[in-house]
Formats: C-alpha cells, structure tokens, sequence
C-alpha cells in the first residue's frame, strides 16, 4: 500500500473515532462504564462464588452498592468541605485583594531600592490587569457558585439517573456476560474488536490506572500538607494541585513555588519553607512511583501527549484531559490491527 493511501486511511480512522468520541459516546457511556465494571467485577464474582451459593448478579448487587454507599459518604464530605472553602474564598475576598496589593507593592519597593528601576508603568499595568480579573471573578465567578443552585440541582439528578442505569445495565450484563461473550466470539469482527480494546486496557487503560493512583497520592500530600500548614483551604487547594500535577509540564510547583515566593516577601519564613518542603515531597513521590507503576507508559513523547491534551480541551471540553489521549491511542491500535490484518492476507 502507497504512502498516501496509507495516510488517507488514517486520516478515515481519525474522523471515525472523532465522530464516535465527539457524538455518540455521552449515548452509551453509561453501558461503557457497566462493561468495564463488569469485566474489572468478574473475577471477584467468581470468587466469592465458589465459597457462597449466591447468583451472580446479586453478589455484584451487593458489591455495587458497598462501592456506591462509600463513595457518596466520601462525596459528600468533600462536597461539603469544599463548598465551605469556596464560600469563605468569597466572604474574604477583598481582604485577599489588599494582601496582594500590597505584596506586588513591596516587590516593586524592592526593586526600586535593590536595583534602581522605575516600576510605575509596570505597576499600573498589573494593577490594571488586576482589576480586570477581579471585576471578571465578581461578575461571573462568585455569582455563579452561589446562585445557580436549580442548574446544580439538574446536575444532580442527571448524576443520579447515570448511576441508576449504571446500576441496572452491570446487574444486567453480569447474569449473561459469559453467554453473551461465548456467542460474540464466534463473529471475526468481534476478534479485531477485542484485540483492539485488550491492547487499548493493557496500555492505556494500565497508564489511566497509574496516573489516577499517583494524582490522588498528590491529592492527599497536598491537602495533608496543606492542613497541617494551617492553611484554610486546604482541600480545595489540595485538589486544584493534585489535578494541575496530572497535566504536561505543569506540576505542584505552578502553585506551590508562588506561595512559598509570596511568603516569603511577607517575612514568613518558616512558612515558604513549609510550601517549598511540601512541593520536594510531591515531586520526590511522582518521580518515585511514576516509573514503576506506568514503566515505559505509552511510547508516546512528552510533546506529543501535551499537544493531545490541548486538541482533546478544544475538541471536547474539560472532558478532552482524559478523551484526547484514549482518542489517539484507539486510531494507533485500529491503524495497527488493520495493518496486521493486510499483512496477513498478503502473506496468504
């Protein structure tokens, strides 16, 4: 097969799997989730099994509902804990303001004294910059956590509707998956199809698997860390960290270093090293356990994965974090699974 042909064709694959990711998957993303929850339960299923005389589908009701009934006790304490943090970000905002008012006054005092530089045009400019973000965080922001409750209440339910049918489709699937997967076998195309998704979850599904663990230790350094530094925010801080850490070439020190920086021009010293000791830990920790739970990852360069990042924010929304790099991954593995099969006929 010519060069072009070739590119074409996976030109054709990229607008495919586009078009599925894009339009079809928020349709069927609840039986998604139920298969791969009843692929990931089967196993358990089976085990606790052979020790009690229980169906299938009522030994992962039961496992289904102790996994739902923690994960709402931790949601709603998370939800509760932040909502409270994000109202007292509100309540002191302007006190927050002066702070850094006068912080960016003392910077420009010091390089006035230090090194002779006229700092007026500089200061207006970031003053004015200020104002400009500050005016956008009263307008939109603030209004917005507060006073959208019947949207947040729609959310809600939407989340609750998911769950039910998340619920009912694994109970479902899970009385006849090993029926429904010994007829499925039988069609060729099924072979091409569980090759594809089998190497997808070998990779991408272990790498997903290995960030998620490695951003929630981040997580939980950092709003241990946080809290035991007496800051008043330390969950919602903790989180916005743990999820800046996940992105290319971002990392806790995007947020952390500015912190320590700022504390220290407030003669805090302790505390910037506080911030400083907190952003070593989670850099020691990231690099410690990057290695030898994602080993040699994806075979994809850095660059690359943060240019998929960025294309799976632009074509899908915050979603895109996580849909760009299974979007690229899925047209690798068709391309390949397609290759392999011509080779094959070719060889015949």
């Amino acid at each position: 097969m010519s060069e072009g042909r070739k590119i074409l064709r996976t030109l054709g694959i990229a607008a495919a799997v586009y078009f599925v990711m894009k339009y079809l998957l928020p349709y069927v993303i609840p039986f998604l989730f139920a298969y791969v929850l009843v692929h990931l339960l089967n196993p358990v299923t089976e085990k606790i099994r052979k020790k009690l005389p229980w169906k299938k589908e009522i030994i992962v009701s039961v496992l289904l509902v102790l996994l739902l009934g923690a994960f709402l006790l931790l949601f709603y304490w998370v939800y509760c804990v932040l909502t409270e943090q994000i109202r007292k970000v509100a309540v002191n905002f302007d006190y927050y303001y002066s702070c850094f008012c006068g912080w960016i006054d003392d910077c420009c005092y010091l390089a006035e004294r230090k090194f002779g530089v006229e700092v007026d045009e500089v200061r207006s400019f970031v003053y004015s910059s200020l104002d400009h973000a500050t005016e956008q965080i009263r307008v939109y922001m603030i209004p917005g956590v507060f006073n959208y409750s019947v949207r947040y209440l729609k959310k809600l339910l939407d989340a609750g509707l998911f769950l039910l049918m998340l619920f009912v489709a694994v109970i479902l699937l899970m009385k006849d998956y090993d029926e429904m997967k010994e007829k499925l076998e039988q069609y060729r195309w099924y072979g091409h199809f569980h090759r594809i998704t089998q190497r997808m979850w070998q990779q991408g599904g272990m790498y997903m698997k290995a960030q998620g663990i490695i951003i929630g230790v981040i997580i939980l350094l950092c709003t241990a860390g946080l809290w035991a530094l007496g800051n008043p925010y330390f969950l919602l801080l903790g989180i916005i960290i743990g999820l800046m850490d996940a992105l290319p070439f971002i990392g806790t020190g995007t947020v952390l270093i500015p912190m320590a920086v700022f504390l220290l021009f407030r003669g805090r010293f302790r505390m910037a090293a506080g911030y400083v000791g907190l952003f070593l830990l989670t850099y020691i920790v990231r690099e410690f356990l990057e290695p030898r739970l994602i080993g040699a990852k994806l075979g994809i360069y850095p660059f690359v994965m943060i240019v998929v990042v960025y294309a799976g924010l632009y074509l899908y929304g915050p979603a895109g974090v996580a849909l760009g790099p299974v979007t690229l991954l899925m047209i690798m593995e068709i391309n390949r699974e397609i290759n392999k099969n011509t080779d094959e006929q070719t060889e015949k």
